[in-house]
């Protein structure tokens, strides 16, 4: 999401798709994500799906939100998973 102002201080001094980082291990730096699985009950085989999470951050106060990188295909993944019932996103 592009936001031209924080919505905590109103700051002008917004930073966008600042890339968030999840330690795998020690030696490993990922992008934290999100997973969908479109079969979560099997045991084997979920048909897992990550997707990245970015940050928006304000460079005066330090208000951070994350945003799906893709929010597009995450929600057409979502929807084709077995058990995904919310009735507001059919």
């Amino acid at each position: 999401m592009k936001r031209k102002q924080c919505p905590k201080c109103n700051s002008g001094k917004v930073m966008h798709n600042v890339r968030v980082i999840d330690r795998n291990g020690e030696y490993q730096d990922m992008s934290l994500s999100v997973r969908v699985e479109r079969k979560p009950d099997a045991l084997l085989f979920k048909g897992a799906k990550d997707f990245e999470l970015k940050a928006l951050i304000c460079g005066d106060c330090g208000y951070a939100e994350l945003y799906a990188a893709d929010p597009g295909r995450l929600l057409q993944v979502y929807l084709s998973c077995e058990g995904s019932d919310d009735p507001q996103t059919k």
